[in-house]
């Protein structure tokens, strides 16, 4: 059996999924990271579902299933974003615009900023063509929402990453965390994502095709776009297999009035004096053998 090159990738893709599942089932991350495994766990069964059902389902009921799994996954990164956020600034004091009522400004700004850019990102189709015929109307406002849902994700993922690398030491939220891997990794694809959209807005809005070997030349472009961002993605699932099997650097955890300070314990070690260091134990008969 010959595999091309799509079959190839999505083969890695899915085992990628599947051992990503079960790191993070057999490394008890699924209770710390519950909707990023939850939204892998979809990912894998939209992932499926497309590859099985392709081909097999009148066109309609297939876009009716793709675009309604592309708007639950949309929904469930969502969900990520705010877990990701949380297990860093919350329950943090950090100053007057780092506190937990600043980051409601945050929020409102980035998701602003997000709901903005796609706006002004377009296309976007006139009501008159969408409602031209009454019965094909909801599954073009499905589509078109799960496509805009996607863009919005995207670009709010890359401001969330943005501020958790801007301010997560602040809040003790350090490179080599979990909930810093996972984002960096899901603003990587994201920009990834970004990058090949804008790429073929571009190609569609400047090319004129004036022959069929033309038109076939920019699919098979376009086809080249989309296996590179599945390239990409396959390697964020990797990063994530391995980052997420590691344990985080220990570190003890001190609480004053200000706020919970993290001390590496060779620098804890070394900065107390000899005799306080050595065990008290040591020099009595009793806890000798």
């Amino acid at each position: 059996m010959h595999w091309n090159m799509e079959q190839i990738l999505w083969a890695l893709v899915l085992a990628a999924h599947l051992i990503l599942l079960i790191v993070l089932m057999g490394r008890d991350r699924l209770g710390r990271f519950p909707w990023f495994s939850a939204a892998i766990a979809l990912s894998t069964v939209h992932l499926i579902a497309d590859h099985l059902l392709h081909g097999k389902l009148a066109t309609v009921v297939f876009y009716w299933q793709s675009y309604i799994g592309v708007l639950l996954d949309s929904t469930l990164g969502l969900l990520v974003l705010i877990e990701l956020l949380r297990s860093v600034f919350a329950n943090c004091k950090a100053g007057i615009f780092l506190n937990a009522k600043g980051w409601v400004g945050w929020t409102l700004v980035t998701v602003g900023v997000a709901a903005g850019g796609v706006w002004l990102w377009g296309p976007w189709p006139a009501w008159k063509a969408l409602t031209a015929d009454p019965k094909e109307t909801p599954l073009l406002l499905t589509v078109l929402s799960a496509l805009k849902s996607q863009l919005f994700l995207a670009l709010l993922t890359v401001e969330a990453g943005l501020l958790m690398r801007v301010f997560g030491r602040r809040f003790r939220s350090r490179f080599k965390s979990h909930p810093q891997q996972i984002m960096l990794g899901l603003s990587t694809y994201a920009l990834g994502f970004l990058a090949v959209q804008a790429t073929t807005d571009i190609i569609k809005h400047t090319v004129h095709l004036t022959s069929r070997a033309e038109y076939q030349h920019i699919v098979k472009l376009f086809s080249n776009f989309d296996n590179a961002r599945f390239a990409l993605w396959f390697l964020v699932l990797v990063w994530w297999i391995v980052w997420l099997w590691r344990d985080e650097p220990a570190a003890f955890r001190l609480t004053t009035d200000e706020a919970p300070i993290e001390i590496e314990p060779a620098v804890l070690d070394a900065d107390l004096p000899a005799a306080i260091r050595e065990d008290p134990r040591e020099g009595d008969p009793e806890f000798r053998d």
